[in-house]
């Protein structure tokens, strides 16, 4: 289900963390500032489900972590724990991801894998090392946690599938402006209207004219794409989001690239699952069909939505009733989340 090697992200993970981690609410500088409600004579510094965070237990993680990132692995680890079941699905991707994680590091580090590992496993509060699968079960969790957020915001994320073929042109890169199309490339350009005129489908006329090698021998599928993906060409994603089910765009210019169609595969829920499962399925190997699935959002997840997982622990965690007695930790948890009001 999950490629490490390529997707690394476990990786790019702990680079986020360590670029993002600020000092100004680190143990010195804020302990006994916390005022608010108390739980056996300690201050508390938020609530989850009921369950009080003491600021003593509060400040012994940030100490170690010595930083607002101390705060959000706190929060991120209590919503894991509250909101999502450990599977056996996950013990055992878990394990084999743990194998790879280790592997990778042993291949980057040499003898001092295991400190290196045990280091920054340390500094998001787990125990160390021995703690590798526990963070990798914490992070599945979030990741349900984003992918239910996505299915159940859908039409607010304007979520789409998305497929196109492109058309390059000469000069482009340079200039923002349209350029004068010569014969050649519009030729190009009518040829492909042709044969989508002529009842051809988006993916074998993609098949046979894209430009976009990437792309061209998959039937111009790029995948699942939202209004919060960052990656696309400008003129692309809005054109690419605008489309309903079913419907290809008049040619979009990009001055980046050329000439787009577009194609939208799904705009709803329900077909946005069933396209996914077609677009992933293997020749040869038989897989069946779960309405259920979440692999689409995974997909969405991890692909095209950097911001969907801190969004939807956020949200996740006021459905559970965090709440904070110091706004100034909430406004930098806030902050550091990019989900600030």
């Amino acid at each position: 289900m999950k490629d490490f090697v390529k997707k690394n992200w476990f990786v790019s993970i702990l680079a986020v963390i360590f670029v993002f981690v600020s000092v100004y609410y680190i143990y010195d500088t804020n302990k006994g500032k916390l005022k608010g409600k108390t739980s056996g004579g300690e201050d508390v510094v938020y609530e989850i489900n009921g369950t009080d965070v003491t600021a003593a237990q509060f400040y012994d993680d940030m100490y170690k972590n010595n930083g607002i990132a101390a705060v959000y692995h706190a929060f991120t680890r209590a919503v894991a724990a509250q909101a999502a079941e450990t599977t056996d699905e996950m013990k055992t991707l878990a394990a084999n991801q743990a194998s790879s994680i280790v592997n990778n590091y042993y291949s980057n580090y040499g003898a001092g894998y295991q400190d290196q590992l045990d280091s920054e496993l340390k500094s998001m509060g787990y125990e160390g090392y021995d703690s590798l699968e526990d963070y990798l079960i914490d992070y599945f969790k979030l990741e349900r946690i984003a992918e239910e957020y996505a299915r159940d915001n859908f039409d607010n994320l304007t979520i789409r599938n998305i497929s196109y073929l492109l058309i390059k042109a000469a000069g482009t890169g340079a200039d923002t402006e349209e350029p004068v199309i010569s014969e050649e490339l519009q030729a190009k350009l009518d040829a492909v209207d042709a044969m989508l005129n002529d009842g051809a489908s988006f993916a074998e006329t993609a098949a046979a004219f894209s430009e976009d090698e990437s792309t061209a021998s998959k039937g111009g599928v790029l995948g699942s794409i939202d209004k919060n993906t960052t990656s696309l060409d400008a003129a692309f994603q809005e054109a690419a989001l605008a489309l309903k089910e079913g419907e290809t765009s008049d040619w979009v210019y990009s001055p980046a690239f050329g000439y787009f169609r577009i194609h939208c595969n799904a705009s709803t829920p329900e077909t946005f699952t069933k396209v996914f499962y077609e677009q992933s399925q293997v020749e040869g190997v038989e897989t069946e069909y779960d309405p259920d699935s979440l692999a689409a959002y995974e997909d969405l997840l991890n692909r095209y939505d950097s911001t969907l997982m801190m969004k939807a622990v956020w949200a996740k965690g006021q459905d559970l009733g965090v709440t904070f007695t110091d706004e100034k930790i909430a406004d930098g948890l806030k902050n550091y989340m990019a989900v600030a009001e």
